[in-house]
């Protein structure tokens, strides 16, 4: 099986235009989001996960927005290449953001899940929390969902 390199990055990061473009053409682009929509918020302190393949090709990416008055981050646009879903990438990319997160003092985490990725995020861990809802950006269903670090 072959391994990816999981990097933590930030906006100066010199292939981050390679993080916007992968996050809009999987999570975006196909449910006819505008490319110059409102779809990415910038926000300063944001913390990124990459995945590379052996040819530093990125494959995956996914973002820890700073933290909330209350101590907790949220997580934002986990996305892997389709071919390579279920290889372990996504958890790899979740796994770096909560590591991150939980050094920094952050006391949880909080996400809104399309509805068919839930269970992954169940089996990190996660739990769902209040009803569906559907995005107003992509009009798909979405749940909140919630981990506590230790």
């Amino acid at each position: 099986m072959q391994e990816y390199n999981i990097e933590l990055v930030t906006h100066d990061w010199d292939r981050f235009d390679d993080v916007l473009a992968l996050s809009y053409a999987i999570l975006y682009g196909p449910f006819g989001v505008a490319k110059e929509g409102d779809w990415y918020h910038p926000a300063n302190g944001s913390d990124f996960a990459v995945a590379m393949d052996a040819d530093a090709r990125l494959v995956g990416t996914a973002r820890l927005l700073p933290a909330a008055e209350d101590g907790t981050r949220q997580v934002r646009q986990v996305a892997v290449v389709p071919e390579l879903s279920r290889r372990g990438i996504g958890q790899a990319l979740m796994v770096a953001l909560e590591r991150t997160a939980a050094s920094s003092g952050t006391c949880g985490l909080w996400l809104h899940a399309r509805q068919d990725a839930v269970g992954f995020y169940e089996r990190m861990g996660y739990i769902p929390e209040g009803s569906v809802f559907v995005s107003e950006l992509t009009r798909i269903p979405h749940r909140t969902m919630r981990k506590w670090l230790e």
